[in-house]
């Protein structure tokens, strides 16, 4: 007997769906700079556009903590899965939109 299952875009969306992205920058940063547009050639795929996104400005005084740590490191992507804590994933500096993807997947 084969059973034959098929594959949905929408099946996709719903894992992604559970994936955050922190992308960690500041002002004045030419890589950060790529790393948003990397980040936005990414989000405009199908299977990625329900990913979670938020840019934290590390100079913001608030932002204090990720200063301290992330301040030579910039850009710094955070990737999570939130149905699995502990999942988190970090790419420093340069981003490209393979290596992105590659590491959203993974990170199911």
């Amino acid at each position: 007997m084969l059973f034959i299952r098929r594959f949905h875009a929408a099946s996709a969306l719903a894992n992604y769906a559970h994936v955050n992205l922190t992308l960690f920058s500041k002002a004045n940063c030419g890589l950060c700079d790529k790393a948003k547009g990397v980040l936005s050639q990414v989000l405009a795929e199908k299977p990625y556009a329900d990913i979670g996104v938020k840019i934290i400005d590390i100079d913001e005084p608030q932002n204090k903590e990720w200063w301290t740590k992330y301040c030579l490191d910039v850009p710094v992507l955070h990737i999570e899965n939130t149905k699995n804590p502990g999942s988190l994933s970090k790419i420093f500096h340069k981003l490209d939109v393979d290596q992105v993807k590659h590491q959203v997947q993974d990170s199911q």
